[in-house]
């Protein structure tokens, strides 16, 4: 069954109404609300339970509602982060520099563990060699991700040409492109290390990763420039806050990103190099 944006987006509201905290006040409750986009990598379900912990710390750090937002696909993720939608957004590193440079956002932190592009198959059907790609169909979550684009550069080094080789397959998430090489759909996926830690447990133990072929920096946490530069910091103060409590230091150990650190120069310089490349594979969702 498919959710258009509209299901998904009252599922969303349904969800997070019903988790706020009954002893908020009601200055809390008609607060204006903090939005915190969040790529879709995982089901709705997945991202809003994986990270309403930390919602919650920001609710209580910051004394404002927070409200968890995602999107039904990466398109229509980039295009809400263009458009100003979020005041705060978790982002891939080469949307996130984008934002910056383009669209009106401010780097806040990034993940301290890089994010690692893995070539998956079924445990049954596994991988010997490149060649057993040929002529095949690889499944990933967005043909604009960056660990497409490096994987795909990745790929070329073994032998291997897009589109005369193999061909790739969209599918919504990184869970659904995994579910695709486990079931046979496609001979295998390019995913994420996190999101195949973070996947159902049926799907790792069906899962067998053949190699590594991409590793890039983690995911980056962006604040609209509409938030004035004090709140920006308290935000920043609250996200550290955050890694500190029991709380963070477990959400850190489940999707394995090890905690937060200050995007960088050489982080800047790898993703403008990209930054052409995203915007000619991202074309009319930037229009």
């Amino acid at each position: 069954m498919r959710f258009s944006a509209g299901m998904v987006w009252a599922l969303l509201c349904m969800l997070l109404v019903a988790a706020w905290p009954a002893r908020a006040s009601d200055a809390e409750r008609n607060a204006p609300a903090l939005t915190l986009g969040i790529v879709p990598y995982l089901s709705t379900r997945n991202l809003l339970a994986i990270h309403q912990p930390l919602a919650r710390s920001l609710e209580a750090s910051l004394q404002q509602p927070v409200q968890i937002q995602t999107a039904p696909d990466f398109d229509t993720f980039v295009k809400r982060l263009v458009s100003g939608d979020f005041d705060l957004a978790i982002a891939p590193p080469h949307y996130a520099r984008l934002a910056i440079r383009e669209y009106g956002y401010q780097a806040l932190l990034a993940h301290k563990a890089p994010i690692r592009g893995v070539l998956v198959s079924a445990r049954t059907q596994p991988l010997a060699s490149a060649d057993d790609l040929r002529g095949k169909t690889i499944a990933i979550a967005d043909r604009s991700a960056l660990l497409v684009i490096v994987g795909t550069a990745a790929l070329a080094d073994l032998g291997l040409r897009e589109d005369k080789d193999y061909r790739f397959v969209e599918a919504p998430s990184h869970a659904s492109a995994l579910h695709s090489a486990v079931s046979g759909k496609a001979a295998a996926a390019l995913v994420t290390q996190t999101a195949l830690l973070l996947a159902p447990n049926e799907l790792q133990r069906d899962a067998v990763i053949w190699r590594e072929l991409a590793q890039i920096p983690g995911q980056f946490y962006v604040a609209h420039n509409r938030l004035p530069e004090a709140r920006q910091k308290a935000i920043k103060a609250a996200l550290l806050a955050f890694e500190r409590s029991a709380e963070g230091q477990a959400f850190f150990e489940k999707t394995r990103n090890e905690g937060f650190r200050e995007p960088t120069a050489v982080d800047n310089a790898l993703l403008d190099r990209a930054l052409p490349e995203t915007r000619r594979l991202l074309g009319p969702v930037l229009r």
